[in-house]
């Protein structure tokens, strides 16, 4: 079967069968994207990114203002983003040399995921299956991998190493520079194994390792604020003395409603020393410098 009339199959619809990323079933409301190999690693796949509104001849490219729209269905209008599984050739040559792609094969399979937009780049997140997941595992592996080799000394490396994991002395700093205990600053909720030490400016960026063990870089969240708080969807904006809880448009105001997240809520900062308090501002000035690139109405 071919893509076009497996596509078909599901009710989807195209403007150019021949260009287009992505396809569209009003009816049922759901649009569909290609989870390229080349592209996907287990739990996400990069579907559409702003840099491919142009090729590498600098042309427009006639889908990516299609894919804009369907992205929006999904973020705005209520569609369920579905993807299937596509082979890269990895062995065809471009005669061109205009970033040109070609499919070996396409699994014919729909799974629904969930949207997510993080640095210009929009990904199906879910159940992305292993063998169809051509690209590393990134980040923190390889993170771990520079501690490994870094000339510092061994119990340096392991507290490096524990920070890193979201566990250890970084946590415990935190813990002990806002001095709630093992609390979410946010919610209030005291469940130890709820709470994750995220890093204000996160750990790629940190300017050196004390910055990375800084507890003042950190805040204790409940996992589900620490998810929105590292994707810059959610971030603490300084009014006065208090710090208060702003939230991306993208966001469904009600939905966070449901689970304790809502306009108005603020850090509870109080017990951190007034002098640890500038330096946070430095630090959450950063996130929400971030926050208002990527927010976009």
């Amino acid at each position: 079967m071919s893509r076009k009339k497996f596509i078909e199959s599901h009710g989807g619809t195209a403007n150019n069968w021949r260009t287009d990323f992505s396809f569209v079933n009003h009816a049922a409301k759901f649009v569909i994207f290609g989870a390229w190999d080349t592209h996907t690693q287990e739990g996400r796949s990069l579907i559409l990114d702003k840099d491919w509104e142009q090729n590498k001849k600098g042309r427009k490219q006639a889908g990516y203002i299609q894919a804009l729209e369907h992205i929006r269905l999904v973020a705005e209008e209520g569609y369920q983003l579905k993807t299937f599984p596509i082979i890269e050739d990895v062995d065809y040559v471009d005669a061109t040399d205009s970033g040109k792609t070609s499919i070996k094969e396409f699994i014919q399979t729909l799974t629904d995921m969930t949207l997510n937009f993080t640095d210009d780049k929009w990904y199906a997140e879910g159940a992305h299956k292993p063998e169809y997941s051509a690209k590393p595992i990134e980040k923190e592996a390889v993170d771990l991998l520079e501690i490994a080799n870094l000339a510092i000394e061994k119990t340096e490396k392991e507290k490096l190493i524990m920070c890193r994991v979201g566990q250890g002395q970084f946590r415990k700093n935190v813990i002990d520079i806002w001095g709630n205990g093992e609390t979410c600053a946010l919610t209030g909720i005291n469940i130890a194994e709820m709470l994750v030490a995220s890093h204000i400016i996160p750990w790629a960026k940190c300017e050196d390792n004390k910055q990375r063990l800084d507890g003042v870089n950190g805040i204790l969240l409940c996992s589900h604020v620490d998810k929105l708080f590292a994707k810059h969807l959610i971030t603490f904006e300084k009014q006065r003395m208090r710090y208060i809880i702003k939230i991306a448009h993208s966001l469904d105001l009600a939905l966070l409603k449901s689970i304790s997240i809502e306009k108005g809520l603020e850090l509870a900062i109080a017990r951190m020393h007034p002098r640890l308090q500038l330096r946070f501002d430095e630090y959450i000035l950063e996130h929400n410098k971030v926050f208002a690139m990527k927010d976009v109405k």
